[in-house]
């Protein structure tokens, strides 16, 4: 059997042989067989995190692990009732966590299945279509324009097939490629009779055949290589200034509690526990759990208003677009085109143009678009006169569709496209009398017909045809000295109410950005109906001249004639800018600007390269589904910061409060298995605040991490947090005389209370009894309270943590403090926000 980790370099039957396959493909079950055994076809950054692993990661902080190891070492010193507690409470929140987080994956997985990429291939004798994760080597896979490349495969036919092999050569323009052999030393870049996997289709089609997916493809082996990470999104940058700031002040206060005990001779061991168990108390210990149960419910609400999110951490960033790149079909247009008149080069109509476009419709083999069906929309059934000899398919350099033609013993290339690409081929015209002119002599009259149907929106294109004798072949060489015939007036009208969606977007601080092929005329004609700005409309031409587009971007908020590498371009210098871009586009010619956007978004009717490009996918065209995902990423965000800002606040004020008590009593204020109770019962009613209401208004702009403004709100409501610990100290302390046991029974209470209460009131901007929270938020809250409460009095339990019960009195001036916490918290905040919005506006 021959070397198949050279298999570029055999002949296509001893690939076939040596593969177990043939051109019919495998059956059903052989294939299911080499799925089992060879696995998903998924390259490592898309493979789903197994459940042990998903469980460990639960416990992967260092603090944690530093907690564990002096809980173990506990053990050895005598105090087994102390670490086991402790051990059983990290497991405990690592589980709940865990649980949660299952959750929420197995509901992100099953949305995915409604937009996964699919793969025709030949099974059983017939071509069906599969999940491209279950193609495996020996597979036969059809290929056409926009289709992924189902895995490193060798070319068996082609037909002027073009592949864009940037992701792995760097090479910006398409390659050529055709079956055939290669020298067995041959680098990537020269291997022309493969397709690789992490490739895309730009034109033309072919038959290939599996050698490789997953990750033993060269996609997969270099990704192992380089340990390739996606690039950082807007919020996995706040995520990560924020974690930044609590790891500093996690440290320091560990630091000085650990040295200040150490100092007041008290035991090493109950000091490290002790600062440990602060040092988590400080941190959100079930924040990664949070934002994931966060975004995946966010990503089941958005499901039901027909959005897909294929990655969890955009539907952050798609609440914190402020610009919008698109396309105008389908999105501001109905995207159904219609044609409206096919014409002479006079503007007179003309059948035998429509018969020649007709022709070069049906007759093409390469990508199915809107044009063609509207070209084909009434047509009489073909006669089969007419038949395909070969073709030249459509790419964006060319901007136009060759196909030759042979009727009655004769060859006719017809070709289609763009009115500028179609005239630069062209030296002759012909009139409506059937005269044939220099088109130099015919220059005049079509300018102006050109001008005056684009000024109109019209989008045209432009027919012409060529002579070929007898020829049974063509190619782009052939492409020249042709005749022009005639034009296509195509019409796609704007939306119903597109205007009203508009405003909406610009009512919720995204600002539209129209990017587009069309002309000039055409674009700025359907821009201006529906109210956008066209004082300044730039082309793909200027674009060209230009090194920086900080600039332009700025100014214009329409693009035309535009190429992919423009729309990258305008995509990067907004993001340079210091945007938040989203990029809307469902074509091949989009995949750059998707990838280089913040929120790569496509429709599940677009092409394989554009799904697989975006990590946001709708169900429907049109900008409504935009509209109503962008307001749910901002309630998405804002429950995220909730959490984080009423956790981080309370927590860092008892941590406060009880570096100074442990300084000042002759005792630990709170042994660390409370400490790390209190932050468990704390955290068990935020594992719901994913599914909270979210005041109208915090949907109305974008919203950024603003690392400054988490640390003024920690320190500001940690400190009013900190004022009504110490309170409590005197209270406890000096009222009731309290020891060591009554002193932790009663801060345990107060603690859990306030912060379950306080959450109520910081959770919104508003008087918190203008602001409705879920139900289950209040119920689980409740739920909690009423534990805490009890604990107390729960026999062995209580012993057995280190509580007692209190008496009537002190349980009421627990709960009267906290009234009080609560008071003082509503008052500060309505100054705290007034004093942050002057110094923004500042």
């Amino acid at each position: 059997m021959p070397d198949l980790d050279r298999y570029w370099s055999l002949p296509a039957g001893e690939v076939l042989t040596a593969l177990g396959t043939g051109a019919d493909g495998l059956g059903s079950q052989e294939a299911a067989a080499r799925l089992e055994r060879v696995g998903p076809n998924v390259v490592g950054k898309h493979r789903r995190t197994s459940a042990p692993r998903l469980l460990l990661q639960q416990f992967d902080s260092p603090i944690i692990l530093i907690l564990i190891f002096a809980s173990i070492l506990s053990f050895f010193l005598g105090d087994a009732v102390d670490g086991g507690i402790i051990l059983a409470i990290i497991l405990f929140s690592g589980l709940l966590g865990f649980q949660r987080e299952w959750s929420a994956n197995n509901s992100v997985q099953a949305l995915l299945s409604l937009v996964q990429v699919e793969a025709d291939v030949r099974r059983d004798g017939r071509v069906q279509s599969i999940p491209l994760e279950d193609v495996v080597p020996g597979d036969v896979v059809l290929l056409k324009a926009g289709d992924m490349a189902p895995g490193d495969s060798l070319i068996l036919h082609s037909n002027e097939l073009l592949v864009d092999e940037a992701t792995l050569t760097g090479e910006a323009y398409p390659v050529e490629k055709e079956a055939g052999v290669v020298d067995a030393s041959a680098p990537l870049a020269q291997r022309t009779n493969c397709v690789l996997s992490g490739t895309h289709v730009v034109s033309g089609s072919g038959d290939v055949v599996v050698v490789h997916t997953g990750a033993a493809t060269e996609l997969g082996r270099i990704s192992k290589g380089l340990e390739q990470k996606e690039p950082e999104t807007a919020f996995e940058k706040g995520l990560r200034d924020f974690g930044v700031m609590l790891v500093w002040a996690t440290a320091v206060l560990l630091v000085v509690i650990f040295v200040v005990n150490v100092a007041l001779h008290r035991p090493v061991v109950d000091s490290l526990l002790f600062s440990l168990s602060l040092a988590i108390g400080i941190t959100p210990q079930l924040l990664p759990a949070i934002v994931n149960i966060s975004l995946s419910a966010g990503a089941q609400r958005m499901a039901r208003a027909k959005v897909i999110v294929k990655r969890l951490d955009a539907i952050e960033d798609f609440g914190s677009m402020d610009v919008l790149c698109t396309d105008k079909t389908g999105t501001i247009t109905v995207g159904s085109v219609n044609l409206s008149k096919a014409m002479d080069v006079d503007g007179g109509t003309s059948d035998r143009v429509l018969a020649d476009a007709r022709l070069n419709a049906r007759l093409q083999t390469g990508f199915k678009n809107p044009i063609d069906d509207a070209l084909l929309a009434g047509a009489p059934p073909a006669d089969g006169s007419a038949t395909r000899l070969a073709e030249v398919p459509y790419d964006f350099t060319r901007k136009r569709l060759s196909v030759l033609v042979g009727e009655n013993g004769a060859s006719t290339l017809i070709t289609k496209g763009a009115v500028p690409n179609v005239l630069a081929v062209c030296d002759s015209a012909e009139l409506s009398d059937g005269t044939t002119v220099a088109l130099s002599d015919a220059r005049d009259r079509v300018d102006r017909l050109v001008t005056d149907l684009s000024g109109q929106g019209y989008r045209l294109l432009g027919v012409a045809t060529k002579a070929l004798g007898a020829k049974t072949e063509a190619g782009v060489a052939d492409e020249t000295a042709m005749t022009l015939v005639g034009f296509l007036a195509l019409l796609d009208p704007p939306k119903p109410d597109v205007d009203k969606t508009l405003a909406a977007l610009t009512n919720l601080g995204v600002s539209l950005r129209i990017i587009t092929g069309d002309g000039r005329l055409t674009a700025a004609h359907v821009a201006q109906a529906v109210g956008i700005d066209v004082q300044h409309v730039v082309t793909g031409d200027e674009l060209d001249g230009i090194e920086d587009l900080s600039g332009i971007v700025q100014e214009a908020h329409v693009f035309a004639e535009v190429l992919p590498e423009h729309k990258a371009r305008i995509v990067d210098a907004f993001h340079r800018a210091g945007h938040v871009v989203g990029f809307l586009g469902d074509g091949i010619n989009d995949a750059p600007a998707l990838h280089a956007a913040d929120v790569g978004i496509s429709v599940n009717t677009g092409v394989d390269v554009a799904k697989e490009s975006a990590a946001i996918v709708m169900l429907e065209s049109g900008l409504d589904p935009v509209v109503e995902g962008v307001k749910l990423g901002r309630q998405t965000f804002a429950n995220t910061e909730k959490y984080a800002f009423t956790t981080i606040s309370a927590n860092f004020g008892n941590v406060i409060s009880m570096a100074v008590a442990s300084v000042v009593l002759p005792f630990l204020p709170m042994l660390p298995r409370q400490i790390l109770l209190t932050n468990f019962l704390t955290d068990m009613p935020s594992t719901t605040i994913a599914d909270d209401r979210v005041d109208p208004e915090r949907t109305q702009s974008p919203q950024r991490w603003d690392i400054s403004f988490v640390r003024d709100f920690m320190i500001v409501f940690g400190l009013v947090s900190s004022v009504f610990d110490g309170i409590t100290f005197v209270v406890l302390r000096l009222g009731f005389h309290a020891g060591a046991t009554l002193f932790h029974t009663g801060w345990f209470v107060e603690s859990v209370i306030t912060e379950l209460a306080v959450l109520m009131v910081l959770r919104t901007q508003r008087p918190f009894y203008r602001s409705r929270p879920a139900p289950v938020l209040v119920g689980s809250s409740v739920a909690i309270g009423a534990v805490t409460l009890a604990l107390p009095y729960s026999g062995p339990l209580a012993k057995l943590l280190g509580l007692a019960p209190l008496s009537a009195t002190v349980m009421l001036t627990m709960l009267g403090i906290t009234v009080l916490y609560v008071l003082a918290a509503e008052l500060v905040k309505p100054f705290f926000y007034r004093h942050r919005r002057r110094a923004t506006a500042a």
